[in-house]
């Protein structure tokens, strides 16, 4: 757990010995790997997955997915405090957009999500094991319509949709509809758009060779983890913390509320008010009404 010292400033404490293993192991793995080095052969060998059986190639690849997926959102997260719907959800759009292609699988997710997202408040009031399984079945649902669609009509290309992962799908849905709830339409929006982004980014970097190049030196994905956690003390940034275009603007009134002019320290604001008034990253109605 991170701690802070007396002056206020984050103290690590163990994990010192962690960043250093994290950065030092890849290094003597490849340095070991160095023509010339009596350790090259083995270590070649050894310290590789280029050599896998075919059946195992796609599997691998979807593991690798992870990793490369993980870096790209702590970075729009920590660096640029861009905030996406979970940590998962990226990569698994990620996965499906490497599966399907980034087209078909924005064409499936924007037909999907307005429904589900429609969907959630007459299931509210249902328990979560329960309203997470109707949206698998009607997810699933209408994963299968372009299916039926594709063989009436015989249209092929609808049938690469059944490789849509649906988990990745109904996640994605229920993230989007429960931001709804808490944050707004205007935050949810937002946060879908950068979750598509992040996405296709890592669908991106993954075509470009990224994957590939972890398949012949997979000793550095401890050096990926690394630069995980030295990211977590040395840039964690957030420059964009808060930042959303489409958020709905406040009503010009709120603003004196908000900033203390029209209301003194001692005056009661009403709850229309407080309504009015910008809220604080992070905080809600409920917890202003509370204050």
């Amino acid at each position: 757990m991170m701690a802070h010292d007396a002056n206020g400033r984050r103290r690590y404490g163990g994990s010192d010995w962690l960043l250093a293993l994290l950065f030092v192991a890849p290094l003597i793995v490849t340095l070991g790997k160095l023509p010339g080095v009596p350790t090259a052969p083995a270590f070649a060998e050894f310290f590789s997955l280029t050599a896998l059986p075919a059946q195992l190639k796609a599997p691998v690849r979807e593991i690798l997915f992870v990793p490369l997926g993980a870096f790209v959102v702590v970075l729009v997260r920590l660096a640029l405090g861009v905030q996406v719907l979970g940590l998962f959800r990226p990569i698994l759009l990620a996965i499906a957009f490497a599966v399907i292609g980034i087209p078909m699988g924005l064409t499936v997710l924007l037909l999907v999500l307005p429904v589900v997202g429609l969907l959630r408040p007459p299931l509210r009031q249902n328990h979560d094991y329960a309203r997470i399984g109707i949206l698998l079945s009607l997810v699933a649902a209408l994963l299968l319509l372009p299916l039926m669609l594709g063989r009436w009509w015989h249209i092929n290309e609808l049938f690469r949709v059944a490789h849509f992962p649906v988990i990745a799908l109904c996640l994605t849905c229920e993230s989007f509809a429960r931001t709804v709830d808490k944050e707004g339409l205007g935050e949810a929006a937002w946060r879908t758009i950068t979750t598509i982004i992040v996405a296709g980014t890592i669908a991106g970097a993954a075509e470009l060779g990224a994957i590939a190049f972890f398949l012949v030196r997979p000793e550095l994905l401890l050096l990926q983890a690394g630069g995980i956690l030295l990211m977590s003390r040395c840039f964690d940034l957030r420059l964009l913390e808060g930042w959303n275009p489409l958020a709905v603007r406040s009503a010009p009134g709120a603003i004196s509320v908000a900033a203390g002019i029209s209301a003194s320290p001692g005056t009661p604001v009403s709850d229309d008010w407080r309504r009015a008034a910008p809220l604080k990253y992070g905080e809600t109605h409920e917890s202003s009404r509370r204050l």
